[in-house]
């Protein structure tokens, strides 16, 4: 099965049935189908084939939805930008996915403009629909009249449909390439899991570069329900959509809850439609998911996952999220929950053997959702897929009753507001400047965004700079959930015998407060 598939299934049986809707349109199941090929005649003309990487750089929109299928319609394999991000981190994405185009919605033409002298030859740029401001549209010159036949080109279910960039560990960006039977397999596990039905309306307001974006929106697709979608996030037209739209399940992440919640206005709004909220990211404070049980007032899912694994590993469900205070539901609150339907999940030792329940190891998993590796980059691809399994990075311990529970991680890497953030990254940025001798980022916990990035830096001797401009610096560089919370100053970074930052030392400190935030003087 290929994703076309999905839309070939929901246009016979449900044609008239709203498959998506946004503030301007409503699009059947029949036009969603329709659209999707019309689409992918207007790429076939461009020359977009089998293997072609289509990178796209658009806030949410049905659109955006419509050109994920076609493309994959043609075998090819759309790469989302973050539309959050900055120009140097769209470059660095581009220049290691060598796309045969880029297609860009109204409103990032600035972006386009200075993006596009330090594009490659052979990437060619295009507004999505109608062209303008000296930009060609992708429907320019009839592309698109005539709708593509879905079966134009052979697909196989191992080709791959999306490559979602990370940032990597390393610093540089790390594309990993999910397969059609990867997302439909997901979607399989997520749909049996949370009980979905095509009756559902699914309100998807994450940004869709994301898994949590346009990943968790084919879950409800793939039933043949109905999906409302908002281009951004804005807490209290939210809950007015949510009344409005009679919305049944929503996926926030913690940070989003905390913004609903503390809205004065929020308990105005009608939310008796919604079945199931759905959240993700592991580290929620205790109170803020006990505060969201009592406010949403219905079913609490969480969901643990990675892109490698597209987005599937546990599931929380809801009988697990009862506000007794007793011993038992508490702890089971603290956990990321169960192995989802079609998935392995293990705790496991250095050596890859698993571990006893109470036993503290890294988690591991394997199944067909697991993604086949990153794009180009085969060295890393082996080092976190060995022997059948991914390997998370992920440090946790099993209970006897089959509940998961995350401890750390092995891997250098940050969750701010349920975005995986790479310290490697900010540090490189911020060892740009001219006065930063060197730099270490480590998290600081917050009650929102449940982890936020703090770099402690040593500067050059004899030279100067304040947090003011190191942090105008960042906000130049990286995309603004990257931007360092607080730039706090030392003379030197602690380090091992063999030269390494001994982050875990820089935290403690911290903590003590002896790091200062004031800019020492040479």
């Amino acid at each position: 099965m290929l994703l076309r598939d999905i839309l070939a299934h929901n246009a016979r049986n449900y044609p008239h049935r709203t498959a998506l809707s946004s503030k301007h349109v409503a699009i059947s199941h029949a036009d969603l189908l329709d659209r999707v090929r019309r689409h992918a005649a207007a790429l076939a003309a461009l020359g977009v084939t089998r293997g072609d990487r289509v990178a796209i750089l658009s806030q949410n929109s049905p659109s955006y939805v419509e050109l994920l299928f076609a493309v994959t319609q043609l075998g090819g394999v759309l790469v989302p930008l973050n539309y959050l991000s900055v120009v140097r981190e769209h470059r660095s994405i581009l220049l290691d996915a060598k796309p045969r185009c880029l297609l860009f919605a109204e409103g990032f033409e600035d972006t386009i403009s200075a993006l596009r002298p330090e594009l490659p030859g052979a990437v060619e740029v295009f507004r999505i629909g109608q062209g303008g401001d000296g930009y060609p549209g992708l429907s320019d010159g009839g592309r698109g009249e005539t709708a593509l036949p879905l079966a134009h080109v052979a697909v196989s279910e191992q080709d791959i449909a999306l490559q979602i960039y990370t940032s990597g560990t390393s610093g540089s960006p790390r594309g990993a390439m999910l397969s059609h039977a990867n997302l439909l397999a997901a979607c399989a596990s997520a749909a049996q899991e949370l009980g979905l039905s095509r009756n559902d309306i699914f309100l998807s307001c994450n940004p869709h570069p994301f898994m949590v974006g346009v990943g968790r929106l084919l879950r409800f697709l793939y039933l043949g329900a109905s999906i409302v979608i908002r281009h951004d996030f804005d807490p209290e037209e939210i809950l007015r959509m949510i009344e409005r739209n009679r919305i049944t399940h929503v996926l926030f992440t913690p940070t989003m809850m905390a913004q609903i919640m503390d809205l004065s206005s929020a308990d105005r709004f009608n939310l008796a439609t919604l079945r199931k909220v759905l959240y993700g990211g592991p580290f929620i404070p205790l109170d803020l998911l006990k505060r969201a049980i009592r406010f949403f007032g219905c079913d609490m899912v969480q969901l643990y996952g990675q892109v490698e694994s597209t987005g599937v590993l546990t599931f929380l469900q809801p009988e697990d999220h009862s506000l007794d205070e007793s011993a038992p539901y508490m702890r089971k609150l603290t956990s990321v929950g169960k192995e989802a339907i079609g998935v392995e999940v293990r705790v496991a030792d250095e050596e890859g053997k698993e571990l006893s329940p109470g036993q503290v190891g890294e988690v591991i998993a394997r199944g067909r959702n697991i993604f086949p590796g990153y794009y180009g980059d085969p060295g890393f691809s082996a080092e976190v897929l060995r022997n059948g399994w991914l390997y998370t990075g992920d440090v946790a311990s099993f209970d006897e009753e089959g509940y998961l529970f995350l401890l750390d991680r092995k891997r250098d890497t940050l969750m701010v507001g349920g975005i995986s953030v790479y310290p490697r990254e900010i540090e490189n940025i911020i060892g740009e400047h001219p006065s930063v001798a060197e730099v270490a980022v480590v998290p600081l916990l917050d009650y929102a965004l449940g982890e936020v990035p703090v770099a402690i830096v040593a500067l050059k001797e004899g030279r100067q700079a304040d947090a003011d401009s190191l942090l105008e610096h960042c906000r130049i560089n990286m995309a603004s959930f990257k931007v360092p919370r607080a730039i706090e100053f030392t003379s030197s970074l602690p380090k091992n015998s063999a030269g390494k930052v001994l982050k875990a030392k820089l935290k403690e400190t911290m903590v003590k407060g002896d790091i200062t935030r004031r800019t020492p003087r040479p």
